[in-house]
């Protein structure tokens, strides 16, 4: 098949120099998609768990100022997770934090301030699994997540252009892709489980 020489010749280079500018997060992407499938040999899903108490100032809850209740809590609690939740009801609050690695859920009594904190610290394993799955990160790393989609893409489709470029492989190189095609669809249809299983 004959392609312009400097459409390949932009491909090629597109597919060199993206493909090393984004290798981490594709060397990320390509490690998590095998911990996220077997987290329990990890231990990801079995968080370290600690209960601690305090007391929030009265005065602080009777100013019913959300922001300076948050601010008490990071800096008394050291917690650097976003804020999940906020939730002033009747006779208590209830206070979220959330990264990947960290999830804090914090009852405040009304009455007296006491403070009950819930704190789920979890290993360098689910902090990465969860970067991928963009849980807990925010809006900065979700478009880190979009642009990788992108650069994906972009390798495979300038992967392709080259390869059309070597007459010699067309022929194994499309026998492959057929059989890389193929291999995939029929798991997913014979081997996957249907919405009946139990």
């Amino acid at each position: 098949m004959h392609i312009n020489r400097r459409f390949l010749a932009l491909c090629r280079t597109i597919h060199i120099y993206l493909t090393m500018f984004g290798l981490l997060v594709l060397l990320g992407f390509g490690i998590t998609g095998f911990t996220i499938n077997h987290e329990d040999w990890f231990a990801a899903t079995r968080p370290k768990v600690s209960e601690v108490e305090g007391k929030t100032p009265l005065e602080l809850i009777a100013k019913k100022d959300s922001a300076q209740v948050v601010s008490y809590l990071r800096q008394t609690f050291h917690i650097a997770a976003a804020l999940a939740s906020y939730d002033d009801l009747d006779e208590r609050l209830s206070v979220g934090f959330k990264s990947p690695g960290e999830i804090w859920e914090i009852q405040i009594d009304k009455t007296s301030g006491k403070t009950a904190v819930h704190a789920e610290q979890f290993n360098w394993v689910a902090i990465v699994n969860n970067l991928h799955r963009g849980r807990y990160s925010g809006a900065a790393w979700s478009w880190v997540i979009d642009a990788s989609a992108v650069l994906i893409v972009l390798a495979c489709l300038t992967g392709i252009v080259m390869w059309l470029a070597l007459p010699k492989r067309l022929k194994l190189g499309t026998a492959f892709l057929v059989l890389g095609t193929l291999a995939v669809i029929m798991t997913y249809l014979i081997l996957v489980p249907g919405s009946d299983a139990k």
